[in-house]
């Protein structure tokens, strides 16, 4: 299973959303550059993502994209839900073997992996990933900032 495109563009760029949340709207222009996605395919994303509520739009000079709801109501589950749909696996499982018993055993064990993945999804809100983005970069920061030469 790989993490699609789609997700990881979108969830990049709610992060970058919450991390200017409420103060200011953040252009595709800039979000596009910014991340290296193609803006027609972010401008798709974020109006998928308005239309569910979890971003709004302004026009004008200052105008773009911003969360609609507050980060710490939004978690990974729904942008998840909102870009790729409910987890689901067990919907694409063939039951075609005779054997009731395999199938009923694979079944279970896919609904458990379904399980799983929704439990991590749904516990991480972006407020959470803006508190790891701000420690990060602070990380990144040098220790002093005096300038040391000899």
């Amino acid at each position: 299973m790989r993490l699609s495109a789609r997700l990881k563009y979108a969830v990049l760029a709610m992060l970058e959303l919450a991390l200017q949340y409420p103060q200011q709207f953040v252009s595709v222009a800039e979000l596009s550059e910014k991340h290296g996605i193609s803006r027609p395919f972010l401008e798709k994303l974020l109006l998928q993502l308005k239309q569910s509520g979890l971003t709004t739009s302004r026009r004008g000079p200052d105008g773009g994209y911003s969360l609609g709801i507050p980060p710490n109501e939004i978690r990974i589950g729904d942008i998840f839900e909102v870009v790729e749909g409910p987890v689901n696996f067990t919907e694409s499982f063939d039951a075609s073997s005779q054997c009731d018993a395999t199938n009923r055993c694979m079944e279970t064990l896919l609904l458990e992996i379904e399980s799983g993945i929704s439990s991590v999804l749904n516990s991480k809100t972006l407020q959470e990933l803006c508190c790891q983005a701000r420690k990060f970069k602070q990380l990144a920061k040098p220790a002093h900032s005096i300038p040391y030469s000899i």
